[in-house]
């Protein structure tokens, strides 16, 4: 049993752990918008990329095998974490450091695991974020929404880019997750199957998260005219409960 000490402090190292796996998450990011933005495509094999990946790829471990310590039901704890546990093995830089040789169909998908790691970094800074919002379920749904946007584009641009001749640029994969979302549709088809999947997931987001704006958006319009209707209102007129004069 733990002491309200030893509870105080196993607060302390998460919170720090939660600080050391958000910068992180951010060095994902801004190396996959790098590579991308700037380059022009995905550099899952550059030592940029790999000196990274390495390195929040062990802030990842360490983070669960500390959780994992101070966790009091160890056995669930690896259960529940045990994709972010796979995700978080730095496979290319193993198969760099090995020289291993291995299939190319491989080779591909595990170069899609920076994107996941990145997509968790989106979900790890959207949850640091609006923790320490006043307004935290509109500022919930936007965040939940630029990331999801944001994050398929990338992945798109990675999965189409040289196979699909409307994909020439980032901006023609963002331009095609922004239509895509709002489910209005874009002139740009994907022709991959990442890129097939990724259109039903963004079609199905969006017809789920938009209907979500309207009613938030309905419900503050609401209550706003019920709390102005309540100021407009005339007080009742005060009765006079005096004893009638019967002299």
């Amino acid at each position: 049993m733990k002491t309200l000490r030893d509870r105080i402090i196993d607060k302390r190292i998460i919170d720090w752990l939660n600080i050391l796996v958000l910068l992180g998450s951010l060095a994902i990011i801004a190396s996959l918008s790098y590579d991308i933005l700037t380059v022009g495509r995905y550099r899952p094999d550059s030592r940029m990329t790999l000196g990274i990946q390495l390195v929040v790829c062990s802030i990842f471990i360490l983070d669960f095998a500390v959780r994992w310590a101070i966790s009091t039901r160890k056995g669930r704890f690896v259960l529940n974490n045990i994709i972010l546990l796979l995700f978080s093995i730095p496979y290319l830089n193993i198969i760099q450091y090995t020289q291993a040789d291995i299939p190319h169909e491989l080779h591909y998908l595990l170069g899609f695991v920076p994107l996941l790691r990145g997509g968790y970094g989106l979900v790890m800074i959207t949850r640091w974020f609006t923790r320490r919002s006043a307004t935290s379920l509109m500022v919930s749904y936007l965040s939940i929404l630029v990331a999801v946007t944001y994050f398929t584009s990338l992945i798109f641009f990675v999965a189409e880019r040289g196979v699909n001749t409307g994909v020439t640029t980032y901006w023609d994969s963002l331009w095609w997750a922004c239509m895509d979302m709002t489910t209005v549709g874009s002139d740009i088809v994907a022709v991959t199957p990442v890129g097939k999947i990724l259109s039903v997931f963004l079609a199905a987001a969006g017809m789920m998260m938009l209907p979500i704006f309207t009613v938030y958006i309905t419900d503050r319009v609401v209550n706003s005219r019920s709390r102005a209707a309540g100021k407009r209102a005339p007080e009742p007129a005060a009765q006079d409960t005096s004893a009638p004069d019967v002299s």
